[in-house]
């Protein structure tokens, strides 16, 4: 049996003997006659099956529904057991997320600080008004009176 095709042959065991006939040239030696009255009958009978009555197996019954609440009990209890772990694996990485984004605002505010105070030192104050910039003087400095509901004033000294 070199093939696949030849294992065929010989599981069929008439293909493989057929052939092997046939290439030796007496195909039909191995056959026997047919016998007189050989032919097969059949007689086919109709069968109702409307009045049978279909019997319920209760132990068939309770251990299907045993073997359902068990499996579903099973995945309840395994899907339990995991969830902990899935729910803290996930706040951690939330929590680090949270990190890393305090850490990257944190260090955007000190340079949004460092800016601002480039910006209003008094060199860069000078540099923004130009040369019509004047420092006042304290006599030039003019007190706004306060509101008649006010506190302090500066008047009553």
């Amino acid at each position: 049996m070199t093939s696949l095709a030849a294992l065929f042959d010989w599981l069929a065991a008439g293909k493989a003997m057929s052939s092997a006939a046939a290439r030796r040239g007496n195909s039909t030696d191995f056959r026997l006659r047919q016998l007189p009255k050989e032919e097969i009958h059949l007689y086919v009978k109709s069968i109702d099956n409307s009045t049978v009555v279909r019997l319920v197996d209760k132990k068939d019954w309770l251990a299907s529904v045993g073997m359902a609440g068990g499996v579903l009990t099973a995945s309840l209890l395994l899907i339990a057991t995991l969830l902990p772990g899935g729910y803290t694996l996930l706040a951690g990485h939330r929590m680090e997320q949270l990190k890393h984004d305090r850490d990257q605002m944190t260090n955007e505010l000190r340079i949004l600080r460092s800016k601002e105070a480039s910006l209003l030192s008094p060199t860069q104050l000078e540099q923004w008004g130009g040369h019509d910039f004047s420092t006042p003087t304290a006599a030039s400095v003019i007190f706004a009176p306060p509101s008649k509901g006010a506190v302090a004033s500066l008047g009553s000294r």
